[in-house]
Order: structure tokens, then C-alpha cells, then sequence
């Protein structure tokens, strides 16, 4: 669907682990979220008021029996994508208005 931008990780039977990521389509919508599973390609509809955390964590603990060690981490290049686009952002910013 999209660049994955945060992963949720749990520890499921066996010491296995499992993966839901949050994907972004930046082409398309570049506020829309998606969460993917990468084992059984679980993508549910996000029409709901439920957090993606916690849809998240739900899906791996019922479905995967992932249940331990449930960790949130943040994509590293999205990370330092925000670190540079933010200051080029502001300096636009600040030459719109003084050119205004």
C-alpha cells in the first residue's frame, strides 16, 4: 500500500515474532494510515474510532497469539526524513513572509 513509517512488534508461541506495520501511501493520500500485517496480510478497514495502537495490538495477540513484549518503533528513515524536511519547511516559511 504504502512506505511503512512505524512498526509494532510482539512476541508470539515459539519466541516468534510478529509485525503490523502503519503505512503511508504519499503519492495518493499523504494523511491516510493504513496498518498491514506482515504475516497474513491483514489490512483491516480504518472507518472505525478505534486507536491503530490498539487495533494493532489486538490483531497480534488474537490472531498471532503474539502477546508479549508488544514495541512501537518508528521507521528510522521517516524519522530523519521529518529532521530534514522540517527545517526546509521553515525556511520557506520565513522567506514567504518577508517576501509578503
Amino acid at each position: 500500500m504504502g512506505a511503512p513509517i512505524r512498526h509494532f512488534t510482539a512476541v508470539g508461541p515459539n519466541d516468534q515474532v510478529f509485525t503490523v506495520n502503519i503505512e503511508r501511501n504519499f503519492q495518493y493520500d499523504p494523511y491516510r494510515d493504513f496498518l498491514v500485517c506482515t504475516h497474513c496480510d491483514w489490512s483491516p478497514s480504518l472507518l472505525t474510532m478505534e486507536r491503530l495502537i490498539d487495533m494493532a495490538g489486538d490483531h497480534l495477540a488474537t490472531v498471532h497469539g503474539a502477546d508479549r513484549r508488544l514495541s512501537s518503533q518508528e521507521n528510522e528513515s521517516f524519522r530523519k526524513l521529518r529532521w530534514v524536511v522540517l527545517p526546509i519547511v521553515a525556511v520557506v516559511l520565513i522567506a514567504l513572509f518577508a517576501y509578503l
